[in-house]
């Protein structure tokens, strides 16, 4: 399998050059152990602007409710009739790391 080193004059480039292009140029900055990645941390990637990815109604309805449950959090995140009864709630469970996560759960699962 062939490896490609990107010796450019520009030492990294990271985003679209042209609105026209559909490679996109990018520099690698998770971590990682590949040595290989380490040494060259530039790739790139195409993007197809004909196969945007259409969604279904149950993805649509879904990203209606996820905006909608995650209004509803911070409301009753910020509400100080259900702050105590929520902390202690939260304090008595293990599921769900944090506070917010919590909340969000116990609201999509009441309705």
């Amino acid at each position: 399998m062939a490896k490609i080193t990107y010796i450019d004059p520009i030492k990294s480039v990271s985003g679209k050059l042209t609105k026209k292009h559909c490679v996109v140029y990018n520099v690698r900055q998770a971590v990682t152990n590949n040595e290989d990645m380490i040494r060259n941390p530039n790739y790139t990637a195409y993007r197809d602007p004909s196969k945007k990815i259409k969604l279904t109604a149950n993805q649509r309805q879904w990203n209606q409710r996820f905006g909608e449950l995650c209004a509803a959090t911070r409301v009753r995140m910020e509400d100080p009739t259900y702050i105590n009864t929520d902390r202690a709630e939260f304090a008595q469970q293990t599921k769900y790391k944090t506070l917010w996560a919590f909340v969000f759960n116990k609201l999509k699962n009441e309705e």
